[in-house]
């Protein structure tokens, strides 16, 4: 029986002082301090691997028995079990720990977590840190305490630099995957799948098979791999590189950050996607710029810029990365007002031209004049809009500030300096664009020098230079303006060009000006540009009123024709024609001396009264026309005829004996007991057709809440467009074969007439017939002929019905509820129509046309009727339903929730409003 023990050696050494004569021998002392015996055989024994990081793991160490049991040795002889990290399921010949797993102090955290956070962090309530025990058992199983990692891996290394537990998986599919420490010091076996993602691991790589891990690099974002050939390889993998430059980034190092993601190329929009406040406002970008001496590099982030956050799809920033003085910022943040390449471009861009301005950077790099400049570019073409007329400002003006040498014959522009400042913007731009942008500069010589490296022919731009050189300055850049489709700033140009050589007075002047006014569309500029010269302004309204006709706009002609100072008559006449303005056609007509024949004041009044409209516009259309008659064309019959169609009995009456025309007074009377007679039958049919119509509904009303309560039982939200419901209730009653009911309604009178009537129609049929025809094998074996079926023609196809017929409503479903709301909707005279019909009865009344009166009113009055008894006769069979439903449910154990169909409120709300008061209250007298 062998009893292994633990012991504890102390070791002193004495260095003596050299004498220079040769090697000088060390004195060493080895003293036994502490021997501890075990209660089982010792199978590995390691240091923490937080040592350096941790106070309480320096001098002790973490023991393992044979039988797998942990225990933790301390300073001073102290051996106790590790009841801190849990025992392992099986004995493992390779283990590692971690003292404190809920300290974060890494070299590459952020300076600006505090000691105390990182001695402490998140420890147990007791104030124990926790401790996390990683091993690899013999038959390559890994295990964290408890918790099985992985069943098959050949090797494991603990990284707390990089905050992972990394680990080689065995397969056909070997893998090096990354367990984060945080995840297995918060994992929790009682939450979900997708509260732990910590055994999946992040970002994993495939590996060769037979690989094994050796070590990862403290400072670099690589790991040592051992290939089955025994040869080592280091490898770069995702999972330590974005969490690495992520931190470096926290931290400020820039530098060390870029070089990283050029070298891996990973998205260096992820420089500002992970702190963009921190970046834009709290100091990032004077940092970069100071930290990054090579301009290409900058140069590179800059053109590297779009609109998106990398960190929301890309690369999602882990959670322990986060921490709480570095927060994530909303998308809102970054792209509120200004894009977040434009906020970038300027933020960029103050700060380089601040430092050439200071001549030193944030960092204390010493920059002269035009050290940026090619940053400084990159940021105007980069913006949206690119800013390229700010850029060949910035160069043009480098260049007259002394960095080109300049020769006597050749222009400073056509220098090399200038030359590749031009090439490194066509880089970002197009050429042509950039020429564009410099001829809009009006800058000849700068546009010659950017098209000198394009791909532009010179026999086509230097003579369209040398031309605009010799021409005067406005006229040259009018026609620039022309070119680019700047047109507000050619008529500027054109303009201006006549005012310098006194032309404007010349007729063919402003007539070209005029020209490219009507072209372009150009009329509010010309009125300001011309605001002093009466004449041509006025030309200018005439053409935009002439413009606003073509258009289609005649009321805004009208007032721009009659506003022109003196006034176009013409076009104002035109224009009042055309939109039916007939007060302003005959003031015209009359300011400009003409005299409107008999057609056609009679054709303008039969226009106005045939225009399609509402029942309320078309009645006062007609009074217009009838206006226009008598005022224009003393047509006294046409106009009580216009009187009529609009029902304006008591006016048209008027008009007659104004007249002495007693044959008319007769027409009117007669038209108003006509019209009389048309709306007694057209209240009765509408009093017949709201009961059946009411009748209808009611059962379909019932289909549909029972739709919609089965449909909530059965989780559908939307209901309302659910055609599924049974065709048939417990209320209605079909016969075997066929129901039918109809509902039609008509309005007849004359072409003015109120009201109409809608039309239901509802077909329910039950039953089919079928037929069934079985074929085989022998049929198919018959010969073609004419002596079998199958060498019949087939019988053509009937074309489909197209129209209404195709379209048949489904009976009980949603569409004909809103149809037969619709047409209950309808079936109740409006206001236009009630004070039409009370007009009537007052004007049957004074005309001595009693019986006529009473019956009118009494038709009224029995379509009000009707209607109210169809509606309280129809809540009250529902109410009664509905309480036997209640009583229903109650028996059975449930509680019955009413539904109720959202159409419901307004049917029930329908009533037929009174006639006029006046009109009651005379047949309260008279019957």
């Amino acid at each position: 029986h062998f009893i292994d023990h633990l012991i504890e050696l102390k070791i002193t050494h004495n260095i003596p002082t050299s004498s220079g004569e040769g090697p000088v021998a060390t004195i060493a002392d080895i003293v036994v301090t502490f021997s501890l015996p075990l209660e089982g055989r010792a199978l590995r024994i390691v240091n923490w691997s937080d040592t350096v990081h941790s106070a309480g793991a320096r001098g002790g160490a973490l023991l393992q028995l044979a039988d797998g049991t942990t225990l933790e040795y301390s300073q001073g002889g102290v051996l106790e079990p590790c009841d801190a990290a849990g025992p392992l399921l099986e004995a493992c010949p390779w283990i590692a720990g971690v003292y404190d797993a809920t300290s974060d102090a890494t070299p590459t955290t952020s300076p600006k977590t505090t000691d105390d956070q990182n001695l402490h962090g998140d420890d147990d309530d007791d104030g124990t840190p926790k401790r996390l025990v990683i091993g690899l058992s013999s038959r390559y199983r890994l295990y964290c305490g408890e918790r099985l990692l992985s069943g098959a891996s050949s090797s494991f290394f603990i990284s707390l630099e990089h905050r992972f537990i990394t680990h080689v998986t065995i397969g056909s599919r070997p893998q090096l995957r990354f367990l984060s420490l945080a995840s297995l010091r918060d994992f929790d076996p009682l939450m979900g799948s997708d509260e732990n993602m910590a055994l999946d691991g992040y970002e994993p790589r495939s590996v060769e098979r037979g690989a094994r891990l050796v070590a990862i690099f403290p400072t670099k974002p690589m790991a040592i791999i051992q290939m089955p050939r025994g040869n080592l390889e280091s490898i770069s993998p995702r999972a330590l590189v974005l969490p690495f430059v992520m931190m470096k980034i926290q931290a400020g190092d820039f530098l060390t950050a870029l070089d990283i993601m050029r070298r891996q190329r990973v998205d260096m929009n992820l420089l500002v996607d992970l702190d963009p406040i921190s970046f834009l406002e709290k100091g990032g970008a004077e940092q970069f710029i100071g930290q990054i001496q090579n301009i290409n590099n900058i140069n590179l982030f800059l053109s590297s810029l779009i609109d998106v956050d990398t960190t929301l799809w890309k690369y999602p920033v882990p959670s322990w990365i986060r921490t709480e003085q570095v927060t994530p910022a909303a998308p809102s943040q970054i792209t509120e007002g200004l894009s977040k390449v434009n906020k970038v471009c300027i933020k960029v861009r103050e700060v380089m031209l601040s430092a050439e301005k200071d001549g030193v950077t944030a960092s204390g790099k010493i920059v002269k004049e035009g050290h940026f400049l090619l940053p400084t570019l990159s940021t105007f073409a980069k913006e949206n809009p690119p800013k390229l007329e700010e850029a060949l400002t910035l160069i043009k003006n480098s260049a007259q500030g002394g960095h080109s040498k300049q020769s006597k014959r050749k222009s400073i522009l056509l220098s090399e300096h200038v030359q590749s400042s031009i090439q490194y913007l066509a880089f970002l731009a197009d050429y042509e664009l950039i020429f564009n942008t410099a001829i809009g500069m009006y800058d000849f010589d700068l546009a010659k020098a950017v098209a000198r490296h394009s791909q532009m022919d010179p026999k086509v731009y230097l003579p369209m230079l040398k031309r605009w050189r010799e021409l005067p300055e406005d006229t040259a850049r009018y026609e620039v303006d022309v070119k680019l489709k700047r047109y507000e700033s050619a008529l500027r140009h054109l303009v201006a060009a006549g005012q310098v050589a006194e032309e404007l007075a010349i007729e063919d002047h402003f007539e070209k000006c005029l020209k490219f006014i009507k072209e372009h569309g150009l009329h509010k500029l010309g009125l300001e540009l011309f605001k002093d010269d009466k004449t041509n302004r006025r030309s200018i309204m005439v053409s935009l009123g002439e413009h606003l006709l073509l258009e289609r706009k005649p009321e805004e002609a009208l007032a721009i024709f009659l506003a022109a100072n003196p006034r176009h008559l013409d076009g104002g006449k035109r224009a009042s024609r055309s939109c039916g303005d007939w007060r302003a056609y005959f003031a015209c007509c009359a300011e400009d001396g003409d005299t409107v024949d008999d057609g056609t004041i009679t054709a303008i009044a039969e226009s106005i009264s045939s225009k399609v409209c509402n029942m309320r516009e078309q009645r006062d259309n007609y009074a217009s026309a009838a206006s226009i008659l008598l005022d224009y064309g003393e047509d006294v019959a046409y106009a009580i005829d216009m009187f009529v169609s609009a029902h304006l009995w008591s006016e048209g009456r008027r008009i007659a004996h104004l007249h002495e025309r007693i044959d008319l007074v007769k027409k009117v009377v007669d038209g108003s007991v006509s019209y009389a007679r048309t709306c007694i039958e057209d209240l009765a049919e509408r009093a017949s057709t709201f009961v059946k119509t009411i009748e209808r509904y009611a059962e379909v009303i019932v289909i549909r809440r029972d739709a919609i309560r089965e449909a909530e039982e059965a989780g559908i939200l939307d209901t309302h467009h659910d055609d599924s419901a049974s065709m048939f209730s417990m209320q209605s009653t079909a016969s075997n074969t066929s129901l039918r009911s109809t509902a039609s309604g008509s309005s007849v009178g004359s072409v003015g007439s109120v009201g109409s009537v809608a039309s239901v129609s509802t077909v329910i049929s039950v039953g089919a017939t079928s037929t069934f025809s079985f074929t085989g094998e022998v049929d198919l074996l018959k010969h073609n002929s004419k002596f079998n079926n199958l060498g019949k023609k087939k019988k053509k196809k009937k074309p489909r019905k197209k129209g209404s017929a195709a379209r048949r409503t489904k009976p009980g479903s949603e569409e004909e509820l809103k149809e037969l709301v619709t047409a209950l909707g309808h079936g109740c005279p409006d206001e236009h129509y009630i004070a039409v019909i009370s007009e009537t009865v007052t004007f049957l009344l004074q005309s001595d046309k009693l019986s006529m009166a009473t019956l009118l009113f009494e038709s009224y009055k029995e379509l009000s009727e009707a209607v109210a008894q169809s509606q309280s006769a129809r809540l009250a069979r529902d109410k009664e339903e509905k309480e036997e439903r209640e009583k229903r449910e109650r028996k059975e154990g449930r509680i019955d929730d009413f539904v109720e169909h959202p159409c419901e409120k307004d049917i029930n709300a329908i009533i037929c409003k009174p006639l006029q008061g006046c009109v009651q209250s005379t047949f309260s007298f008279l019957l």
